[in-house]
């Protein structure tokens, strides 16, 4: 029988931009969870053992007394009712919904950006970087700060939605930050954005950001032999 978490567990790898959010997430609400290393370069998530706690195969997975939640996005969004305070969504629905598109676009354009700039400049192919494809990119990423840039000038220059019931950054600037902190690999930003420098200065010294930053968890292998078997949990519930 598979084992099972018993606390709460944020399946996750160092490697990870959407591990990083969440573990930021979980940290800015004061929740106290374990952590368990997947390594991404071993394929870890796909193995048996893996698939059989989170069939999607894939971090982050995180595990609680309401179950498992297998999407950062759905993670988000249980913690905001789990643990409500402090918030990081706004209770106004139209500033609701700008969060919401600001996670979206974090995990589609802003992520692409990031994924494909690494396997480019930082793990480059056997062939060699395409220099025309990574100046495209590069160019794609200046976009995508200058848009950051535009909306802390908006919202009043400190996190990216402005809303009266957040005490500090929204899920948005979590999201956003998790990806374009890791720009900086790839020498962005090359320009003078002083509301994006001050954003990111403000985010890189929180005390959730640094405590979530390049931190490995147990080695699934070590968490493995030591958690509960389902089969004890079932035990358990007949004795009761």
């Amino acid at each position: 029988m598979m084992p099972y978490p018993m606390r709460p567990t944020l399946f996750s790898s160092r490697r990870s931009p959407h591990c990083f959010k969440v573990s930021i997430a979980l940290h800015e609400k004061g929740v106290r969870f374990d952590r368990v290393e997947i390594d991404l370069r071993t394929r870890e998530q796909k193995t048996a053992a893996y698939l059989a706690l989170n069939p999607r195969g894939k971090v982050p997975a995180y595990f609680d007394e309401d179950g498992a939640h297998l999407d950062s996005l759905d993670i988000l969004l249980h913690l905001e009712v789990a643990h409500p305070e402090p918030r990081s969504f706004p209770a106004d629905e139209r500033a609701r919904r700008d969060v919401l598109t600001w996670i979206d676009w974090s995990s589609g354009p802003l992520r692409d950006v990031s994924h494909h700039l690494y396997w480019q400049l930082i793990e480059p192919p056997e062939a060699g970087i395409d220099h025309v494809r990574a100046e495209t990119l590069l160019a794609e990423g200046r976009r995508h700060l200058h848009a950051v840039e535009e909306a802390l000038e908006r919202s009043g220059g400190r996190w990216i939605v402005a809303a009266p019931d957040l005490p500090g950054p929204s899920a948005a600037d979590v999201c956003v930050y998790a990806w374009l902190s890791g720009y900086r690999r790839f020498g962005l930003p090359d320009t003078d954005l002083p509301r994006l420098g001050s954003w990111l200065a403000s985010l890189d010294t929180r005390p959730a950001v640094m405590v979530s930053r390049d931190t490995v968890g147990v080695p699934f292998a070590q968490w493995r032999s030591t958690a509960p078997r389902a089969s004890d949990l079932e035990s358990l519930d007949d004795e009761r």
